[in-house]
């Protein structure tokens, strides 16, 4: 290829210099207007109305004139490509906090993915191949752990405050607890409207890893700290299978941030406490040490990936069926015994949960079932005989308009990865994406693929392991491009579907003084008595033995206090049975808020 003479480039470089700060005053300009637009949104006809084409041409020139000076001045094209970046991440993050719309977020993605090729383009740059200081890395990584911890930990417990968590998934948990600090055992009544054991319907004793914190501040709230914290702790093998692999510090650190920004890892705490949350940290525990290839790391963390519930040998599986698969032969017997292990203990579970407790969740997999009879080895058997029928589910865009179909929920939970796990030519790394596909893609189940409930933590863990395993291997060039984009993207994902829907602290600080009273008037009641609570209010009665969630249990007229939510047109209407019926006097009322009825 010839190359260019001194003129040529010159010329180019002028070129390309107008058209940067052509963008870059556009960008700004943007800013500009959507702050003296405010509150009209941008994707409205009224933005147009309120935004004049001089006032917004004679701005953009007078940025442009700025940027001209500026740069004249600070001959570096490197920095005018920076500022395009900056500038955009401000225009699109203003915008992506405006609008719901998920496809205008993807859209936004798409064009920082271009920029930042753009940006990154220059493989030679010194400063770009600068890495930073080990001590940077660890107060990166803390700041991300903290970040999701206290940002978590804080919006949850709040929800909790506001009366917001239903008894499925938070009350049911919260008199587990109860039981468990009492007994040592893993009783509820609210769970299945009778006295019985958590495992009867999940074996679940990686829960027991809360009640030593449980047991020293005996609260609701603290489960909801306790998650965070779990969750925010897988920064740390994040950090460690990174420096493992020999990624460089700066690698290191996008990555604790990717973790800690990733919007599934997140999304799925505000549908409130689950076992499934253990799924992230012990799996990026068990792919650490098979990085280090340590057969007791694995062999610990795999027991303990297992105990987190019935189906979680799943997980175990797969993880062992990469390692048969891309391990030396001398360390085969690894993956085999990862393999064997979970079958094992997954037949047993589901032998356990047949016998003594009340079965498997099979209707999960309704949709590759001929009758109501079949369980999942015809499930198995299904699959195997008509693959095409389980692409169609997998791409089946088909859903409930209130939760996101599986091309959303797959963009959602790639774009902030900057769609690294398929960033490999190695086909036995692909085994990474099954959990991904099994669980959360061929269930038609709505709730497997959205990131605000609790399917994804094992997938997660999956994606986010894969995708620093082929980040490893790209060149210097592409590896800037795209830790650069995933963490941005990240950002975006989080700044449109997480961050706008968390807003319990808000909530909470409007109505703290009506919140507060009505916890005060369900504290007064006996810790011995019997209550029947409508679902909202389940969480904040469920320190004591006995507790029905009001809404679908067989108990109401046997119980000693009926607690009612006026806050809501079901508890109104039942608040006019109770008013009448001769078996219940009221005991407290809060207008708009509560009414409790105790039995005569």
């Amino acid at each position: 290829m010839e190359k260019l003479s001194i003129a040529e480039k010159i010329r180019k470089n002028t070129a390309e210099k107008l058209v940067l700060r052509a963008f870059c005053a556009l960008f700004l300009s943007c800013i500009l207007f959507l702050f003296l637009a405010y509150p009209v949104p941008f994707d409205s006809v009224v933005f147009f109305k309120k935004v004049g084409f001089l006032p917004f041409t004679g701005a953009f020139f007078g940025f442009y004139a700025v940027l001209s000076v500026v740069f004249t001045l600070v001959d570096s094209l490197k920095l005018e490509r920076l500022i395009l970046l900056i500038s955009f991440i401000g225009y699109a993050l203003i915008t992506l906090f405006e609008t719901d719309a998920i496809w205008y977020g993807f859209g936004a993605c798409l064009v920082l993915l271009v920029i930042c090729v753009y940006v990154f383009k220059d493989e030679h740059s010194p400063a770009l191949r600068r890495d930073i200081n080990k001590k940077i890395v660890v107060i990166i990584a803390v700041a991300a752990g903290l970040y999701f911890a206290v940002f978590v930990g804080v919006q949850t417990v709040c929800k909790y405050l506001a009366l917001s968590t239903p008894n499925y998934d938070f009350g049911i948990f919260s008199q587990m607890f109860y039981y468990m600090k009492n007994t040592f055992l893993p009783y509820a009544t609210a769970e299945r409207d009778m006295l019985l054991s958590h495992f009867a319907v999940h074996i679940s004793p990686v829960f027991y890893l809360f009640l030593p914190f449980y047991m020293i501040y005996p609260s609701p709230e603290t489960l909801m700290v306790c998650q965070a914290v779990l969750l925010a702790s897988g920064v740390i093998p994040v950090v460690m299978i990174c420096k493992k692999l020999g990624l460089s510090n700066k690698a290191s650190a996008a990555f604790s941030l990717i973790y800690a920004l990733y919007p599934a890892l997140c999304g799925g705490c505000f549908f409130d406490l689950h076992e499934n949350k253990f799924l992230a940290p012990l799996l990026l525990w068990l792919f650490y040490f098979i990085v280090k290839n340590k057969w007791y790391g694995i062999a610990v963390f795999s027991v303990l990936v297992m105990l987190v519930k019935e189906d979680a040998p799943v997980y175990v599986a797969f993880a062992g069926l990469f390692v048969l698969a891309g391990a030396k032969k001398k360390d085969k017997f690894k993956g085999l015994a990862m393999i064997s292990g979970a079958v094992v203990y997954f037949v047993f579970a589901v032998l356990m949960l047949n016998r003594f407790g009340l079965g498997t969740m099979d209707e999960r997999f309704y949709n590759y079932m001929s009758d109501q009879s079949d369980s999942l080895w015809n499930v198995a058997a299904n699959v195997f005989k008509d693959p095409a029928y389980v692409i169609r589910q997998i791409f089946d865009t088909t859903a409930d308009p209130s939760v996101e179909n599986k091309m959303e929920f797959l963009l959602r939970m790639l774009i902030p990865l900057g769609f690294l796990p398929f960033f490999t030519k190695k086909l036995s790394r692909y085994i990474l994406l099954l959990p991904l596909v099994l669980i959360n893609l061929m269930p038609e189940y709505v709730y497997q693929h959205s990131i605000f409930f609790q399917y994804t933590y094992g997938s997660l863990a999956f994606l986010m392991f894969l995708s620093i395993l082929n980040y490893s291997e790209l060149s210097e060039k592409i590896k800037r491009t795209m830790g650069t984009y995933a963490v941005i993207a990240s950002v975006f994902v989080c700044a449109q579907s997480v961050w706008p829907y968390a807003r319990y602290t808000e909530n909470y600080a409007t109505h703290k003084e009506y919140c507060d009273t009505v916890r005060a008037a369900i504290d007064t009641i006996p810790e011995e008595a019997s209550v029947a609570a409508e679902t909202f209010y389940c969480a904040a009665a469920s320190q004591r033995k006995e507790l029905y969630d009001l809404d679908g249990t067989s108990h109401t007229y046997e119980v000693d206090y009926i607690i009612l939510d006026l806050r809501f047109s079901s508890g109104q209407e039942k608040l006019r049975s109770f008013e009448r019926s001769g078996d219940y006097s009221e005991y407290y009322r809060f207008d708009g808020w509560i009414a409790i009825y105790k039995r005569r």
